[in-house]
């Protein structure tokens, strides 16, 4: 393509994207933190949500990164939300305590 200008001879209004996201960020929590899992939506495998954090964002961060090397599993950080390759249920709720936070689970 060559760095031509291009006229237009069209009248109106000129239309904005509306289809970009507005996301809130994160935000801390002031309630317990929940845990659910989740198959729906992912090929049958199944992923461990943590969410609703009563840590700021570096913290949460920080958590992730010792909990993925603790569980020796995958893990990412995505709209506030820590999620874990896997079952790993039991094992974040034991690390919950002995940290002395309080966890509870969510969903069936």
């Amino acid at each position: 393509m060559s760095d031509a200008l291009v006229y237009s001879s069209a009248k109106g209004k000129v239309k904005k994207d509306t289809k970009t996201k507005k996301g809130k960020g994160y935000q801390k929590s002031t309630g317990p933190a929940k845990v659910r899992l989740e198959k729906k939506g992912r090929g049958g495998k199944q992923v461990t949500i943590l969410f609703n954090l009563p840590f700021e964002e570096s913290e949460a961060k920080l958590l992730m990164k010792d909990l993925q090397a603790k569980l020796a599993c995958g893990a990412s950080f995505k709209d506030g939300c820590i999620h874990f390759n896997g079952d790993m249920r039991d094992k974040v709720e034991e690390h919950f305590s002995s940290l002395g936070k309080k966890l509870v689970r969510s969903g069936g």
